[in-house]
């Protein structure tokens, strides 16, 4: 042992420490392992604002040999499940250590959420025609969802498209921030209005649904025109005063041309136009067709928004509403010193002129 140092032993259970001279050293428990043939500690050396991890297993130098870490040894004699005992060299001139509890690290729980957004091509068909389904499956949580199974009930009216496999099959697992596209196409052989009923997916133990569509099977062609309204966003997740560019596509999937199309809708609590006009008219789209504008959004207020448009044209009077995908807006923080700087400067100033006028009259 080199001259002027001591050796003490320590028991230490996981997550606590030891300071040294007010925390100019420190020695940090952040993993015991289970007793077993290999047992060790994880430890985190703490100096001149560097830390550095180490594992001391029984009877083991750990060679600390890195400065400025290098000024103390480390061994152990026993290690269990809930407790260590730690032998600890170091400068005797920095005398005995305070034991502490560590801040354990906050570990956010993953769980995965699964979302299922179906589509057709065309709600409006012909004896005969093959309409094509897309489902977007998105997984929104922070976990790996696993065991993914897909249940589809066969629509009445319909059979199988050539090429095409009902239900379409799906991966066993989808990763946090992962999203993949199944497709699957039928053929209409049955006149009248039906319903695709909502696809299921089980993973784990939750399950989770898409939306159902509408469709309409016509006996006889005739001419229409079918416009599907998208709008997508550069970016999802915003602090205040950010700015996201929202792109709007207007599609005409019909065998007719649009006429008199109205894209209406204003901004939603939170966010403002900043450039563009969401509210768009277009005298006519022809099949095949699409028309696109661009609309600049600045986050105002935090909160959970969408944006959400309606479309009307000739052949839909009514309209049919198109929403974004969710956008999440984050209040900025704030920088103090900007404020607290000026105060300063000013404050001081006043005192100055205080001090000068006191000294001009003292005399």
């Amino acid at each position: 042992m080199p001259v002027g140092a001591r050796i003490q032993t320590f028991s230490l259970e996981n997550y606590t420490g030891l300071n040294f001279m007010n925390g100019f050293y420190k020695i940090e428990v952040i993993e015991i392992s289970k007793p077993g043939d290999m047992p060790f500690i994880k430890v985190n050396l703490i100096t001149g604002g560097l830390t550095k991890q180490y594992y001391v297993r029984i009877n083991e130098d750990p060679s600390i040999k890195d400065e400025p870490f290098n000024q103390i040894n480390l061994n152990s004699s026993f290690i269990s499940e809930t407790v260590a005992m730690i032998a600890v060299q170091y400068p005797d001139a920095w005398g005995s250590p305070e034991k502490y509890t560590v801040e354990k690290p906050v570990i956010p729980e993953e769980i995965p959420n699964i979302v299922i957004t179906k589509s057709a091509d065309k709600i409006i068909l012909n004896k005969g025609d093959v309409v094509e389904f897309t489902m977007i499956i998105e997984n929104t949580g922070n976990g790996t969802a696993y065991n993914l199974t897909l249940e589809d009930r066969f629509p009445p009216g319909f059979m199988s498209a050539p090429g095409s496999r009902f239900p379409p099959v799906i991966q066993d697992e989808l990763k946090a921030g992962e999203r993949i596209e199944l497709l699957f196409a039928l053929k209409a052989v049955e006149p009248g209005s039906y319903n695709i009923e909502p696809t299921t997916i089980k993973y784990g133990s939750k399950t989770t649904s898409s939306n159902s569509i509408s469709l309409t099977v016509l006996d006889e062609k005739i001419q229409r025109s079918h416009l599907i309204t998208v709008i997508t966003l550069d970016k999802t997740i915003l602090f205040t005063g950010d700015l996201a560019e929202v792109t709007v596509k207007i599609t005409n999937n019909g065998n007719s041309s649009a006429e008199s199309i109205l894209i209406d809708g204003s901004p939603p609590k939170g966010l403002e136009v900043t450039k563009g006009d969401l509210r768009q008219v277009y005298k006519k789209i022809e099949p095949g067709e699409s028309e696109e504008y661009s609309v600049t959004l600045k986050a105002v207020e935090s909160g959970n928004y969408s944006i959400q448009l309606k479309t009307s044209y000739s052949d839909d009077s009514t309209g049919f509403s198109s929403n974004s995908n969710p956008i999440i807006v984050k209040e900025k923080e704030q920088n103090y010193l900007y404020i607290l700087i000026p105060a300063i400067i000013i404050i001081a100033g006043i005192a100055l002129f205080v001090i000068r006028r006191h000294k001009e009259y003292s005399y």
